[in-house]
């Protein structure tokens, strides 16, 4: 289910009592696939800008997306024939235990490739049952520290088991090409690419097992890793890359350049908030791919590896393609011949550019700093410096948007506006000195920030 997102890319209206603060706020168009109101302009009103500041360093970073290492990953995991987690597991040619130990060795020619970079590998072994039978498992972790203290921690993950027909039979053929080794590949793409570059935000890339029977290894991750080790607040958000491979359905329609998040509700939800983060970064530094938020969590009566996050209170949000052939999920039928690589390489730079900006960029500032005023005429909005910040983002959006509606780019720490009451929410994220904007601070109820 898609819904078309709504952004502001006109002039705001009213404003002849305009700005207070030394220098005007800047409209920032968010560059979304929606229709755009319309509002009348005042010769005080902030001046429109069509993009929100880039580093230039992302933009470079997205042409080291490689469309032949996505194939290679693609191609050894179609090559198992299964990854069922009742497959063999003492097979090196065949079954879940060689797509782990492929992995593993992945993960680690990463590690050693990268000697002066902190870098962790490790797997996770967990049991659980399923169709009455206990059943060992392992997710295959990397760990990327960051190199800044307090800017926190991002997950990106993806299952790298398939399941065939019937689903409880462990021998029959479930290649999973798309379904999810377009994931897998995308997952591997990033970590070999971000591991030859700073990041701000420590980055766990994780390869789950046991998705598709009732997502039973990123359950184990949350239950025995995260609560173990990493505090609540620590964990800005988990990015979860399943099925991004191709662009069409089963009736024969085409579409190239959709890219749906999925996210659990409410509009306000800290999930919700991150795919919002996602989506303007996204747009922020290409137009090759529309990323468009949803309603729910994932599609009806499906699950998704984010919703063991999200159900345990952390932000998390889904990546996948915008249309699905279900003739080919969960059979012999998801073979290569069904990725679309243009595609899977768009996709791939979209969650690449998601994953650079929100772990590459400083924290935003602190929300209990966060303050909203009434002056004589208008109101003054204020928060607290975030140390090596050259200027800031005010997102803001009305009560039913599932998009950031508006953008605001000011040089201070403090706006005197007088159209804060025209929006639901606000949230506030620093921007670097080379252009790169990070994560917002949790959304604020404007009129509840009144004092």
């Amino acid at each position: 289910m898609r819904r078309v997102l709504s952004a502001l890319c006109a002039a705001l209206s009213l404003l002849a009592c305009a700005l207070f603060a030394p220098n005007e706020p800047t409209l920032l168009s968010l560059q979304l696939p929606t229709a755009t109101p319309t509002l009348p302009h005042t010769p005080t009103a902030p001046a429109v800008s069509y993009q929100v500041p880039r580093d230039p360093s992302v933009q470079a970073l997205r042409a080291e997306v490689q469309s032949d290492r996505l194939m290679h990953t693609l191609s050894h995991l179609v090559s198992f024939r299964t990854r069922h987690v009742l497959s063999r597991v003492d097979r090196a040619d065949r079954g879940i235990g060689a797509a782990r130990d492929w992995l593993f060795r992945a993960f680690e020619r990463v590690r050693t490739a990268h000697p002066h970079k902190a870098i962790q590998v490790w797997t996770q072994p967990f049991v659980f049952s399923w169709q009455g039978r206990a059943i060992k498992a392992e997710n295959v972790v990397a760990v990327l520290q960051g190199d800044m203290a307090g800017a926190g921690i991002y997950v990106i993950g993806a299952h790298y088991d398939s399941i065939g027909t019937p689903p409880t039979d462990g021998d029959a053929d479930a290649p999973g090409a798309n379904d999810n080794g377009s994931g897998v590949a995308a997952l591997l793409e990033i970590l070999h690419i971000m591991a030859g570059q700073p990041h701000r935000a420590t980055l766990i890339f994780v390869a789950f097992a046991a998705e598709e029977t009732g997502r039973q290894g990123s359950q184990a991750f949350v239950e025995q890793y995260l609560r173990a080790h990493v505090p609540p607040s620590a964990l800005r958000g988990m990015l979860n890359l399943d099925m991004l491979g191709s662009m069409r359905d089963a009736n024969g329609r085409v579409d190239p350049r959709t890219l749906r998040l999925f996210s659990a509700p409410p509009n306000d939800s800290p999930s919700r908030q991150l795919a919002r983060q996602a989506a303007l970064a996204i747009s922020t530094y290409t137009d090759e791919v529309l990323p468009v938020l949803q309603s729910s969590e994932d599609r009806i009566g499906r699950w998704g590896d984010q919703m063991s996050f999200s159900e345990a209170g952390y932000a998390a949000v889904r990546f996948t393609q915008g249309l699905e052939d279900h003739r080919r999920h969960h059979n012999a039928h998801d073979t290569l011949d069904g990725i679309d690589l243009g595609y899977l390489m768009r996709t791939t730079r979209a969650a690449l550019t998601a994953v650079a900006a929100l772990s590459g960029g400083l924290p935003p500032p602190d929300q209990d700093s966060i303050a909203l005023r009434r002056l004589h005429s208008g109101y003054q909005l204020t928060w607290a410096a975030v140390p090596e910040a050259h200027a800031y983002l005010i997102a803001l959006r009305h009560r039913a948007s599932l998009a950031y509606d508006a953008v605001l780019q000011v040089s201070q720490t403090a706006l005197a506006w007088d159209q804060f009451m025209r929006y639901e929410t606000l949230a506030i994220a620093a921007v670097d000195a080379n252009g790169r904007f990070g994560g917002f601070s949790p959304e604020l109820h404007v009129r509840e920030l009144l004092r």
